[in-house]
């Protein structure tokens, strides 16, 4: 699934990213501007890099509304909840500007038990520091974006190869 991340002006406090499925169909989601990458791009690479495709990106991609919140689908989906606290964790820790593999953990375990997760096992720490690294070279491409300017990504869909694909426009 094609992404393309769309900067709005500097005044504005929200950006778009607009989501193109393998099928043609579209999505778009308004992504508040938190000071760090904003949340759905920390889904692409948190799923991208963890091979997690049954999450939020892959349920778009199979053509759940990316609008949908933490209700119906997060309650039942035990993949989703697992995606959603691993991209927490590594919000947590691109906003304290470096990778601390037992706190990440500890965000993981927490935000999993918070959604009724608790058999979660620990996440390899070189997917998990290359995943924050990763993160962070798409935010600093993404802070690099003029206003009003544009970026692709790629999701890979469960069956792909590769991972995280930028191109800017």
């Amino acid at each position: 699934m094609k992404l393309i991340a769309i900067k709005g002006k500097a005044t504005d406090k929200r950006d778009r990213l607009e989501y193109i499925r393998r099928d043609g169909t579209r999505s778009t989601i308004e992504m508040p501007r938190q000071g760090i990458l904003p949340h759905d791009l920390v889904h692409c690479v948190v799923e991208n890099g963890f091979g997690l495709h049954d999450g939020f990106m892959g349920r778009v991609a199979g053509g759940a509304s990316p609008q949908f919140t933490d209700s119906a689908d997060l309650e039942h989906t035990r993949d989703l909840k697992i995606a959603e606290s691993i991209v927490e964790a590594m919000q947590t820790q691109l906003a304290c500007g470096a990778f601390d593999y037992d706190a990440f953990m500890y965000g993981v375990e927490t935000a999993c038990a918070s959604r009724h997760v608790t058999d979660v096992s620990s996440l390899d720490q070189v997917a998990a520091q290359d995943a924050f690294d990763r993160a962070v070279l798409l935010n600093e491409q993404w802070r690099a974006v003029p206003p009003l300017n544009s970026f692709e990504l790629i999701f890979e869909e469960a069956g792909s190869d590769n991972g995280l694909d930028l191109a800017h426009r």
